[in-house]
């Protein structure tokens, strides 16, 4: 019997070189019984596309790794990486992965399309920590995933800033968009960097779902490993496990 992953290991790609908020939110929400195995790539600025092209170039060799260690899943993070390549990027590299080491895999991308699907969401307003370039990419990838973008507003920080911001920025941020858009449907809040440790609390005043990278990530790995674990307090997607 496995010492801690016995329930199931979700590896990882993380697409930044340094990781910190991701790893202490995951095991916020995760049940006991569920381990996180993770790899990380080389993206330092999110302006710089040599470093988002080289991460890209090292995504196999990643999955390579967590798959020695022998995982349940492996879930590639970097939305930025995805825009870069296009819509549809996403399906060839799971595709690719899938076909190569025969371990299911999903992206942070897919996983945020799968959760605004089951909750039948159509309209969606964005709150991001990204630049506005980027936030048109975001923009175009939920359109051309078949989601209205009825408002995107970021903050214009990098990757290092992100991890500096205060817990309750995202509170804050995400309540801003909503007010400038309240006939959206839900809320999302990409980058798995940008924390949202009241999640919960976003929906109780917002009155719509909220998704995190991080929260879409984790519900679309237990619905791929058909594991139901009863979360509460993280939003309305984990709990309709």
């Amino acid at each position: 019997m496995r010492a801690y992953g016995w329930r199931a290991r979700i590896g990882h790609i993380y697409p930044a070189v340094v990781a910190e908020t991701f790893m202490y939110e995951f095991y916020r929400i995760v049940p006991p019984g569920v381990t996180l195995a993770q790899t990380n790539l080389v993206i330092q600025s999110l302006n710089e596309p040599q470093g988002l092209e080289a991460s890209i170039k090292m995504i196999d060799q990643a999955a390579e790794h967590l798959a020695k260690r022998k995982v349940d899943i492996i879930t590639v993070g970097g939305s930025p990486m995805f825009r870069l390549m296009g819509v549809g990027s996403d399906k060839v590299i799971m595709e690719r992965l899938e076909s190569k080491f025969g371990i299911p895999v999903t992206t942070n991308q897919t996983a945020a399309v799968a959760a605004f699907k089951n909750l039948g969401v159509e309209k969606v307003a964005v709150a991001s920590p990204y630049f506005d370039h980027q936030n048109e990419q975001v923009k175009k990838f939920l359109e051309g995933s078949g989601f209205e973008v009825v408002r995107i507003r970021g903050l214009s920080h990098e990757v290092e800033a992100i991890h500096e911001l205060p817990l309750e920025a995202s509170y804050h941020h995400a309540r801003k968009v909503f007010r400038e858009a309240p006939h959206a449907q839900a809320v999302y809040i990409p980058c798995a960097h940008f924390a949202v440790p009241w999640l919960q609390e976003l929906e109780d005043d917002l009155k719509v779902p909220v998704v995190s990278s991080l929260v879409a990530m984790i519900w679309h790995s237990f619905k791929i490993l058909k594991i139901r674990p009863h979360i509460t307090g993280h939003g309305s997607l984990l709990a309709s496990q």
